[in-house]
């Protein structure tokens, strides 16, 4: 009956009917796409930095945050501020990184971590404190994984997914805040853009920031900007804790493990997909019956 309906609509209700199916068909697809790259599952490159500038999720405007708690910053002696308004030390202002946002490993394959992010198709209101899967799918740290906290922006990479991990020595910069928060040469961290070159370096380092150097070379083994699967994850107490942030849609995604993945969470990226096609199948469905 319908095949005979539509072979017997007049031609401009055919081209219509035909003009919306393929909306209903590319527009959804268009916005998963974008919408796999902001929550995952999707892939991603990597890097590291630490130049001691106040966060970019430090800023209350920056997301929709629970309690409006955007990441916390520091002062220079690295006591942590209530203020989030307080200018970056980057730009002459007193609000730095806190020492405490480096990465740590709680067994051989599984870490936590901070990072700065940037995902294809969203901007810091997608991102900023939301937590992110990782695992590692190239270099020594293949078949590794981390729950990370996206706590600053990287727009050096713009063509790519990116998460640049909060490392101590893992570069510096030409703004120099290191130097002012911790009062000692920025060579103390490395080479401009670029960071210490070895494991002995660390030791150079405040003792605060120690441990994330070392993290570098003895759970990361040095690799040079690993790729990495993701997806979006609850956040862990364990990481809320630390930044004091957490997003007002966190709960809306599925906790991870904490040193393993769970396959079934990727059941919860495939809804966009399958929630869009049904709606599109029910409007045209809505569609036929009003025209025929």
């Amino acid at each position: 009956m319908e095949s005979f309906a539509m072979a017997n609509l007049p031609k401009s209700k055919y081209k219509t009917i035909t003009t919306i199916f393929f909306l209903l068909i590319l527009f959804p697809a268009h916005l998963d796409a974008a919408s796999s790259d902001i929550f995952g599952p999707s892939t991603a490159v990597t890097s590291r930095y630490w130049d001691c500038c106040k966060p970019s999720c430090s800023w209350t405007i920056k997301a929709d945050f629970n309690l409006n708690h955007a990441v916390t910053p520091c002062d220079a002696h690295s006591n942590p501020l209530s203020d989030y308004a307080q200018a970056s030390g980057c730009q002459g202002g007193t609000s730095f990184a806190c020492p405490n946002n480096y990465p740590w490993a709680v067994n051989d394959t599984f870490s936590y971590g901070f990072v700065g992010a940037f995902l294809q198709g969203g901007d810091e209101s997608t991102w900023c404190c939301g937590c992110y899967q990782l695992n590692f799918t190239s270099g020594p740290v293949k078949g590794k994984s981390m729950i990370v906290q996206a706590s600053n922006t990287d727009y050096n990479i713009p063509d790519n997914n990116v998460f640049t991990f909060g490392i101590p020595g893992g570069n510096t910069s030409y703004a120099g805040a290191c130097a002012i928060q911790y009062g000692v040469p920025n060579a103390t961290f490395g080479a401009e853009n670029v960071g210490v070159s070895t494991r002995s370096d660390c030791a150079n380092l405040p003792a605060a920031l120690k441990p994330g150097c070392y993290w570098r070379f003895d759970w990361l083994k040095d690799a040079e900007g690993p790729t990495v699967d993701y997806k979006r994850a609850q956040c862990p107490a364990a990481l809320t804790n630390i930044s004091g942030c957490t997003r007002a849609d966190d709960n809306t995604f599925q906790k991870e493990a904490d040193n393993q993945s769970n396959p079934s969470a990727a059941a919860l990226f495939l809804l966009p997909s399958i929630t869009s096609s049904a709606i599109g199948v029910l409007l045209i469905t809505w569609i036929l019956q009003g025209l025929v």
